[in-house]
């Protein structure tokens, strides 16, 4: 990605949290304790970084109602996720969010030479002269909305000896999937590889549990979540794949438009009240392939997420979040790991 991209990106991201923080300072004094809101994942539901929890957004208890407004980017080389969203809790039993992600897309130009051609290695791609087309992925943004919906079924997180267990619901629409890239006609980057459609709802059950007395006699918290779903990487790739569509049948891309039961999980330890540093992985479909690097002798999919991560608590009203994340396989590049921060205001 180009540097002033993430410049203005970073930027964005900054204003976003110091806005939600102005806001959450007048209003969140909710009764539950600091931290028991977690943070906020990617897609926009109260969580870790990369997968959402049993929690309920805000700090509010049975008769009352708070929420939460994040923004969060990710940078790894060649690409960047940006994603701005926002959480209503409801008497701390359901909770609506939504989302809007960005995944920016600067991996080059894919020639003949490269990628598409007969030549050993590549796709067998040609046009009527014989000659494979030039594809160029550099400065291409794809961008997703996301809408949520989250209900505490039973326990409470920290006051009962059972976890807190949640089921929710996340619908995604790909903005991008028929979007015109380099001259290919409308066709966009998910479906190029093979995705057969540009929506679809992932559901999952959440399990979630503190422990006052946990690893190191330390405050320690503990989540589990079971997800079915469809979606390639998140659903920035889009949703199931079809041979036919795209590059997909070159690949050796098999049609499926089955859902997949992926597991996800979160830990984390306070080395004081305000202050938690844990991991999180998430588990992805397998199902679309792509070429991992510029050559298309090595072909990947999507892997499973994980990141390491160090979240601070100054109050109730802003939460910060510093990883080191990896995104598993994206196209044309087998490794994606940088740098998460994410920004959190609490109301």
């Amino acid at each position: 990605m180009r540097v002033h991209h993430w410049k203005k990106t970073i930027a964005a991201t900054a204003i976003a949290g110091l806005g939600v923080w102005g806001i959450g300072s007048a209003h969140a004094q909710g009764s539950r304790l600091l931290a028991t809101s977690g943070v906020t994942e990617v897609g926009g539901s109260t969580g870790g970084g990369i997968t959402p929890w049993a929690v309920i957004a805000g700090y509010d208890t049975g008769d009352e109602v708070g929420g939460s407004a994040t923004g969060t980017y990710v940078a790894v080389p060649n690409y960047g996720l940006t994603t701005l969203g926002a959480a209503v809790g409801i008497h701390n039993r359901f909770e609506i969010s939504v989302a809007h992600e960005n995944l920016n897309v600067n991996v080059g130009a894919l020639s003949s030479l490269g990628v598409l051609g007969n030549q050993p290695g590549g796709l067998g791609l040609v046009n009527s002269g014989g000659v494979a087309p030039s594809i160029n992925l550099g400065n291409q943004t794809i961008s997703m909305d996301v809408l949520g919906l989250k209900a505490r079924l039973f326990g409470d997180a920290l006051y009962t000896p059972y976890p807190q267990v949640s089921v929710g619901l996340k619908y995604k629409k790909n903005n991008d999937f028929n979007s015109n890239f380099s001259g290919l006609g409308p066709i966009g980057i998910p479906k190029f590889f093979g995705a057969a459609k540009d929506s679809g709802t992932d559901f999952y059950v959440a399990a979630t549990k503190v422990f006052l007395n946990g690893i190191f006699h330390r405050v320690t918290l503990v989540n589990l979540t079971l997800r079915g779903t469809k979606a390639n990487a998140m659903g920035l790739l889009g949703f199931g794949t079809n041979s036919a569509n795209g590059i997909a049948g070159a690949l050796g891309t098999k049609s499926d438009n089955s859902y997949h039961a992926e597991l996800e999980g979160s830990a984390a330890v306070f080395l004081r009240p305000d202050v938690a540093v844990g991991g999180e992985f998430r588990q992805q479909p397998d199902n679309m392939k792509y070429p991992i690097n510029s050559s298309a002798t090595a072909i990947g999919s999507p892997g499973t997420m994980k990141d390491v991560f160090v979240a601070y608590f100054p109050n109730k009203s802003l939460s910060i979040t510093a990883a080191y994340a990896d995104l598993g396989p994206l196209p044309f590049q087998a490794s994606n790991k940088g740098l998460y921060l994410s920004l959190n205001g609490t109301f």
